[in-house]
């Protein structure tokens, strides 16, 4: 072989060999950057899950409740934004009622309208019935805030109130089966009679409840029980706020 052949052969041998060297650099590249890519991905994804999650914990739990008492009885559980993630009844009328509507997820004030414009509750408070509105929770803030949307929401309506209770009666309440709304009334017709009982009281109407408490007035006035905070509008109510 002469001496320009065996140079022309020794050089295309190193361009081999960089060409592979290339070829082996870019696959490594590739390779490398595809596990950065799917461990970006993982990471992205991992994050995603837990926003999902924490996001969905934290918009499925309740951060107030707001009692709703006539003889249908139930509690809606309200969240951080102001939305219902729980419908709870508390007798048969309120499981009826309950599934009557179409009511979680959506805002609490179009939730109360739902229920208020409800053919089972517009006969009972056009009998003389009467509706109550409890909020319980415990973030001062959202309280003020759902007590004052429900006294807005309630405004065209007569026979309505509106309370707000502190939070520790929630837990009370729900030991006693009963809720929060119910409850308070409990607590005020124990006062009077102190024989009362949880069972009777569930039992009864919010008419024949406030019925009860205004015949005690005649003798002497309703004391409202420790906690109590009643709020309301267009008119007197026996100790128990006001009335539309």
């Amino acid at each position: 072989m002469k001496i320009d052949d065996r140079v022309k052969a020794a050089f295309q041998q190193v361009r081999a060999e960089e060409a592979l060297k290339d070829r082996t650099k870019a696959l490594l590249l590739q390779r490398a950057q595809g596990r950065r890519g799917r461990q970006a991905l993982v990471a992205v994804a991992c994050c995603l899950l837990f926003l999902m999650l924490g996001g969905g914990w934290m918009y499925m739990t309740p951060t107030a409740k707001i009692s709703v008492d006539i003889n249908p009885s139930l509690e809606l559980g309200i969240n951080r934004f102001d939305r219902v993630v729980s419908v709870e009844a508390y007798n048969e009328d309120g499981q009826e009622l309950a599934r009557s509507l179409d009511i979680r997820f959506s805002g609490y004030a179009e939730a109360v309208e739902k229920i208020l414009g409800s053919e089972a509750v517009t006969a009972l408070l056009a009998g003389g019935e009467v509706a109550e509105f409890t909020v319980a929770e415990s973030q001062g803030a959202q309280a003020q805030r759902l007590l004052s949307g429900l006294q807005s929401c309630t405004a065209g309506h007569r026979n309505t109130y509106c309370y707000s209770v502190d939070a520790q009666w929630a837990q009370e309440a729900h030991h006693l089966s009963l809720s929060c709304g119910k409850y308070r009334a409990f607590l005020e017709v124990q006062a009077l009679y102190p024989d009362i009982t949880p069972e009777e009281i569930q039992g009864m109407t919010m008419r024949e409840i406030r019925t009860l408490l205004s015949g005690a007035g005649e003798e002497g006035q309703a004391a409202s029980p420790p906690g109590y905070g009643g709020h309301g509008h267009h008119g007197a109510g026996h100790g128990w706020g006001a009335a539309n």
